[in-house]
């Protein structure tokens, strides 16, 4: 069943990069997003963004309002506060991957709503990306270089996905989603080890690529499908963010004809949930439709008609 329904009257158009055929998640559909690295975290981001006008006040408003903090969001001392640095890491990462460059370099007392990509040339997008790509510190090189910083303040926070427990522990990944529009598409060049195709399609269209995205990318996308105009989605992001993210771990329930995907919010999702112990709910006596006629409501779940 469609968490959404098809349109031609999107307003937008989402970004996603192919996975390259002998990279993790090969031949995937997914939102741009790497790694985290400590280079990310480094307290000298603090004197370059000084340069422009920000202090420490100016990333409060980055802080949401919530005082249960998933823990990809806990700082270690003397490092930057999370809530920067994974912003720093989207930023990196999506300019390796794809070449966008979601930076500014006027001052705070300048800066513009608008949001674009910060323009590169060609003959130096492709070095810059294959440096960073090596080294993750030449981000920051980069940035002094061009004369900009990455804007933090254009993305929202989003969402937190922690992978099922009954991966193995190295398929496992803690992701912090975040929320961005730009004004206008980019001019973009993807990284070849990684990535084979940039596309953009509206939500409508991108329900076509449904088989080749990742669980949380699919979810997401029913999320922002809702919403045909880009100005409400970026209010709802807005507001989203103000809140801060919810992790969201799926707990796999075997039933006699598939497996149903629990998610916080839905009323059989259960109260104890082991983050890191192996966690399946054994039902198999009963069909999907028989747990779904035991749930007192049936609101955030996936199901599979058959089994994994």
């Amino acid at each position: 069943m469609k968490a959404w329904r098809e349109s031609a009257s999107y307003d937008y158009d989402l970004l996603f990069l192919k996975r390259h055929d002998k990279a993790n998640f090969a031949g995937a559909y997914v939102f741009p997003g790497g790694m985290i690295e400590s280079a990310d975290a480094d307290i000298k981001w603090k004197r370059l963004y000084k340069n422009y006008g920000y202090d420490d006040n100016s990333f409060k408003t980055l802080i949401p309002n919530s005082k249960n903090r998933p823990k990809i969001f806990h700082s270690n001392d003397n490092e930057l506060i999370r809530e920067i640095s994974l912003r720093i890491s989207a930023i990196r990462e999506t300019f390796e991957e794809c070449g966008i460059l979601l930076c500014n370099n006027c001052s705070k007392s300048a800066s513009s709503s608008e949001i674009t990509s910060f323009y590169v040339a060609n003959d130096e997008l492709t070095s810059w990306q294959k440096k960073v790509h090596s080294d993750p510190n030449e981000f920051y090189n980069m940035c002094e270089k061009l004369d900009c910083y990455p804007n933090l303040w254009a993305l929202h926070e989003w969402a937190n996905w922690l992978t099922p427990t009954f991966f193995p522990a190295s398929s496992r990944f803690d992701a912090a989603f975040f929320f961005t529009c730009l004004s206008e598409i980019p001019i973009s060049k993807h990284d070849d080890g990684e990535i084979n195709e940039i596309v953009w399609a509206t939500p409508g269209d991108a329900t076509k690529l449904k088989r080749s995205l990742p669980p949380p990318q699919l979810y997401e996308l029913s999320t922002i499908a809702k919403y045909k105009s880009l100005d409400n989605l970026t209010q709802f992001a807005i507001e989203r963010g103000k809140k801060g993210a919810e992790l969201y771990l799926p707990v796999r329930v075997n039933l006699s004809d598939g497996a149903v995907h629990l998610l916080p919010g839905d009323s059989m999702y259960p109260e104890k949930v082991e983050l890191y112990e192996f966690q399946i709910l054994d039902k198999s006596p009963l069909t999907i439709e028989e747990f779904q006629n035991q749930s007192p409501q049936v609101h955030n779940r996936t199901e599979f008609t058959s089994k994994l």
